[in-house]
């Protein structure tokens, strides 16, 4: 039985949808590897990273391969922060009266997203940035029924597209 699209399901969706995206940056910072595989990201993820930010070409990966990859990405730094604003989360409005609308299995986000790098001083505080650098996320999220049916937030980035809008090298 399909679930009915109505003004409180596409609030949840949207909700769920943001949670998602900021999973992501919370996992990013944290070493969140099971994070990322279990409530971020789908199976196998389309990945499209800007050549200034991780030099590489469009591929398929699995999650966990994902995962793996960025668990040691940020050890030159003893912290970081990510975070992500100026959610666009493109799905249809609910129906009114006079139109019927389908709720929907994807649904494209657009996103600014933010990383500060830093090492600790001779204090031991964090002060010493290393880098910090911003970009623009097209993200496609599809929603996994499986997840839906077990009471859980059931929407995973299957398309992350990342690109390079600005980059600050610190005093490293």
């Amino acid at each position: 039985m399909a679930t009915a699209y109505d003004v409180q399901t596409y609030l949840l969706d949207e909700s769920n949808i943001q949670d998602t995206v900021t999973r992501m940056m919370y996992a990013f910072d944290n070493k969140d590897s099971s994070m990322l595989i279990d409530q971020v990201y789908a199976p196998e993820i389309h990945l499209d990273y800007d050549t200034l930010l991780l030099g590489g070409k469009p591929e398929v990966i699995t999650s966990k391969a994902w995962a793996d990859r960025l668990e040691h990405m940020h050890d030159a730094y003893d912290t970081t922060q990510h975070t992500v604003h100026n959610f666009l989360i493109e799905l249809p409005q609910p129906p009114s009266a006079n139109k019927e609308v389908a709720r929907p299995d994807s649904c494209i986000v657009y996103a600014h997203a933010d990383g500060w790098f830093y090492n600790r001083n001779a204090e031991g505080r964090p002060r010493i940035m290393c880098r910090r650098n911003g970009g623009k996320y097209r993200l496609e999220v599809v929603r996994l029924k499986d997840k839906e049916e077990r009471g859980e937030n059931p929407w995973r980035v299957c398309k992350q597209r990342v690109k390079l809008s600005w980059q600050d090298m610190g005093s490293q």
